[in-house]
């Protein structure tokens, strides 16, 4: 009887956890439509989130966390910034978006080396700090910006490459929006 139960419970956690992971592909997705409906008022809501972060930080330093950390922290999220100057467009050879994703990756892992090393806080104060200090501004912008790509000539293009704009967030998951020519002619023959 317990077997049945373990291994029914352990099909209820793996499915709970694929719905939440469908459930914030979905909430991404959503949120990228808007973003790419309004890219001012994106840009300013990212600006103004910044700004609000760095007051989270200095709340966290006087709360006792590693004063160094949060001013490399607020350095990093300054250094983000730098990709509104051409917001919504990217360009991902830049010096601000790959120094923004070395940055992004440094941050998370120097606060989460702090958070083993320093066990006595509470695992929501860490999840809380995680979120709102380290991942809230590279997620938005990773949802928000636009790469800049030159797109393949077309039979109708003079000839002179285009720029194009396309949601990052889309660019990535365009394969699983596209039908696949190999599908479509199946269920052609299948219909003949």
């Amino acid at each position: 009887m317990a077997v049945f139960l373990n291994a029914l419970a352990t099909l209820g956690w793996v499915l709970g956890a694929a719905f939440i992971v469908f459930s914030i592909g979905c909430g991404l997705y959503v949120i990228s439509e808007w973003v790419e409906e309004y890219p001012r008022q994106t840009r300013k809501l990212i600006q103004f989130s910044v700004w609000i972060i760095d007051i989270v930080h200095v709340l966290a330093a006087l709360d006792g966390v590693s004063l160094w950390r949060v001013v490399a922290s607020m350095c990093a999220n300054h250094v983000y910034t730098l990709n509104l100057e051409t917001f919504p467009l990217v360009h991902t050879t830049s010096l601000a978006f790959l120094g923004s994703c070395a940055l992004a990756v440094g941050n998370h892992f120097m606060w989460f080396f702090y958070f083993i090393q320093n066990l006595g806080h509470p695992f929501g104060h860490v999840c809380a700090l995680m979120f709102f200090c380290v991942w809230m501004v590279p997620l938005a912008l990773f949802v928000s910006l636009t790469p800049v790509d030159v797109s393949l000539p077309r039979a109708h293009d003079s000839g002179d490459h285009q720029r194009t704009r396309q949601n990052m967030f889309k660019t990535l998951f365009a394969k699983f929006r596209q039908p696949d020519d190999s599908r479509t002619r199946q269920q052609s023959l299948h219909t003949e």
